[in-house]
């Protein structure tokens, strides 16, 4: 049925006579589920913005592979470099991919992480969102059989001033070049064959003053083959050379 405008009349004179907290409760009684939804939408609105206005650029991609650092050398690596580079670091990041694990030992415990961490970087490289890999020996072993770094007088071809420099914390690895396991293992060949090459293909950084001391282990750094930020890379390495240990 239509009220008439006498009714509304008498609804609004009536609804002027209610106290401020009968108001509110009309209010909420009439228009609940409006407010609530408009409430949600404001929140999830506000949520968004919040992102965009507070997201950063990533200027280079670092995985950690087997490999882990305190607070104080993470922020040395990644604050630090920012502001020696004259980056915003508060419009942009070093992105740190953390607590990756690889190893050739594919028991139960260890086959599950393994497998993650392989799946983690194919989708990074592929994605081109990895540039550096701070590596364990082990899992440096594994990804230099696998191709995955670049090898150092490839990125010195833009930087041939740091040859010399960086000379003695160079380190060389097997890459596989050949590799007939799956003909091998459908009896397509009679014997399993593995060639490799020896690559110079990741820096040594525990003889430098920023991580002396502070690793039993050795500790290297390579580059992603497919970088494209070789040039920031190199800004990385540079930084490296030079900063010193608080």
């Amino acid at each position: 049925m239509n009220r008439s405008e006498q009714d509304f009349k008498t609804a609004r004179a009536a609804y002027k006579q209610l106290s401020p907290r009968q108001k509110a409760a009309h209010i909420w009684l009439y228009y609940k589920w409006p407010i609530l939804l408009g409430l949600t939408a404001l929140v999830i609105l506000g949520s968004v913005i919040h992102r965009v206005l507070t997201r950063k650029e990533p200027v280079l991609y670092l995985a950690m592979v087997n490999a882990a650092v305190n607070s104080e050398l993470e922020e040395a690596m990644t604050l630090g470099f920012l502001n020696d580079a004259g980056f915003d670091p508060e419009r942009q990041e070093l992105l740190i991919y953390r607590d990756l694990y690889l190893t050739e030992d594919m028991d139960v415990a260890t086959h599950r992480s393994a497998y993650a961490t392989r799946i983690k970087l194919m989708a990074s490289v592929e994605q081109q969102q990895l540039d550096l890999i701070l590596m364990s020996r082990q899992s440096y072993d594994i990804l230099s059989a696998q191709g995955y770094l670049l090898p150092v007088e490839e990125l010195l071809t833009e930087a041939p001033e740091l040859r010399e420099v960086l000379a003695p914390i160079l380190t060389e690895n097997a890459v596989t070049i050949e590799d007939n396991e799956i003909e091998y293992q459908l009896n397509e060949a009679e014997e399993h064959v593995v060639v490799t090459e020896s690559v110079v293909n990741a820096l040594r950084l525990d003889s430098l003053p920023l991580f002396a001391g502070q690793f039993e282990d050795p500790l290297y750094l390579g580059v992603v083959a497919n970088t494209p930020r070789r040039s920031v890379c190199l800004d990385y390495l540079r930084y490296l050379l030079e900063a010193e240990a608080e």
